[in-house]
């Protein structure tokens, strides 16, 4: 667990307070997104549960598609809730659905973002969720801002091995939606754009890697900044880039990739003509 200052443990504890209410006002809402603690009474450097920045959050929302919406790893909702609130002034959100495996979280985010389903269950485990909880629908989008790096799981990706838990998300949510937005560590992006002068393409890393096994392309939306953001996180300060993923591209790219060839007929060439000229 943190060791939280002084200020930070009196106001977790009035966020505490404001949760023991039924239903929460806007501001109190945004008090409690603002100040309760996730490591106050978790170990969330073990979990790599590290709550989205409000403002990064929004900033992250506005790449996210509306519709039906799935947010992975959803913490207590800053993603989701920002996402609902956008689609107040685009395309509005159809559904949003929020899978979490920490049950305090999921409670705290019903009060938070009550326009959501809240499913408790481990992302890794997302061939049973997603067929008994959700019927095996697909979403028109994904989000996320999961655990990053080594952190520990219980199971992998359809197609992803490694030890990077943000690809295991990645990839699983390639598998229930359309489009994907993700907050991910720089390193594992494919592209370098926040703290940097210009955007650039990586020539190799982890990010490349991960294209290169699943197909799927990171791109940078709209092209946020993220370091505005790096000080806004409790405990952690983490370079990041939010990277948008066409799904349903990728996927109509391989399933092309993998049709068979066009038989291919040897046509005897014809004989040669002389040509008669008068």
């Amino acid at each position: 667990m943190a060791k939280l200052t002084k200020a930070q443990t009196k106001a977790h504890k009035e966020a505490e307070a404001i949760l023991t209410k039924d239903r929460l006002s806007d501001d109190e809402r945004a008090f409690v997104f603002d100040n309760w603690h996730e490591g106050a009474t978790h170990n969330n450097g073990t979990a790599g549960a590290f709550f989205t920045p409000d403002g990064l959050a929004g900033d992250c929302a506005i790449d996210a598609v509306a519709g039906r919406v799935i947010d992975l790893c959803a913490g207590i909702g800053a993603l989701a809730s920002n996402v609902v609130a956008l689609g107040s002034s685009r395309s509005a959100v159809r559904e949003m659905v929020c899978v979490e495996i920490n049950p305090r979280y999921a409670e705290i985010g019903r009060k938070l973002v009550p326009e959501a389903r809240w499913i408790v269950a481990d992302v890794m485990d997302w061939r049973n969720w997603w067929k008994t909880d959700l019927e095996a629908e697909m979403f028109d989008s994904a989000i996320s801002n999961p655990p990053f790096g080594k952190v520990r799981r219980n199971g992998n990706g359809p197609r992803y091995q490694g030890p990077e838990f943000e690809f295991h998300v990645i990839d699983i949510a390639s598998q229930l939606a359309d489009r994907g937005t993700f907050i991910i560590p720089q390193m594992s992006s494919s592209f370098v754009y926040s703290g940097a002068q210009f955007y650039d393409r990586r020539k190799e890393g982890r990010g490349l890697d991960f294209e290169r096994l699943t197909g799927l392309h990171m791109e940078c939306g709209i092209g946020v900044d993220t370091t505005f953001y790096r000080d806004c996180w409790k405990d952690v300060s983490p370079l990041c880039e939010i990277v948008t993923i066409d799904f349903e591209d990728a996927r109509e790219c391989m399933s092309t990739a993998a049709e068979p060839a066009a038989p291919s007929f040897h046509i005897p060439a014809r004989p040669a003509q002389q040509l008669a000229l008068f």
